[in-house]
């Protein structure tokens, strides 16, 4: 999968600012792809250039002016062939605290608890603000099968993720312990 068509996918719901494409990235893409905000803002300027989306420009008095994107027909031409001809590539974890799971051993017990600790936190951060936001869809756009259905990806994996360190948790104090 690459950000282009990430992108692609928030645009196709409605038309957006590049402000609502990097806030709606953040918040339904946070489990399964990362990006910066220069790297959302560089693709967007790219994809304008292939006329695969064109902006509006909303002039607003006190505010700055904003650009409202849309898709273009090649657009959504090119983000189905996407979708139903690219092959799907083996899902991949890319979690820091993996790699530090690996060093457990020269660890202590203490160290082992804070690690898992922060994760903890940090999971059931990212719980709450999921369900939270859920919770509070705003229109039928954000009630789509996609963002439904990713959402509860996000809800899930990081209850999994909790359990995960409450049994590694468990499994450190009765063997390293």
């Amino acid at each position: 999968m690459s950000l282009r068509y990430a992108l692609l996918g928030i645009i196709s719901k409605k038309p957006v600012t590049g402000y609502d494409v990097v806030r709606i990235f953040k918040q339904q893409m946070v489990y399964f792809w990362s990006s910066t905000h220069s790297q959302i803002y560089t693709e967007l300027h790219k994809m304008e250039k292939e006329d695969l989306i064109e902006h509006e420009l909303v002039i607003q008095g006190t505010s700055p002016n904003k650009k409202v994107y849309h898709l273009t027909d090649s657009g959504k031409k090119d983000l189905i062939r996407w979708a139903m001809e690219e092959p799907l590539k083996p899902a991949k974890i890319k979690d820091e605290f993996l790699i530090k799971a690996t060093i457990f051993p020269v660890l202590t017990v203490i160290e082992i608890n804070k690690l898992l600790d922060e994760v903890i936190e940090r999971e059931e951060r990212i719980l709450s603000m999921t369900k939270q936001w859920k919770e509070h869809f705003d229109t039928q756009a954000e009630r789509d099968a996609g963002t439904m259905l990713t959402v509860e990806y996000g809800i899930r994996y990081s209850e999994m993720y909790l359990e995960w360190c409450k049994w590694a948790k468990q499994y450190i104090h009765e063997n390293k312990g």
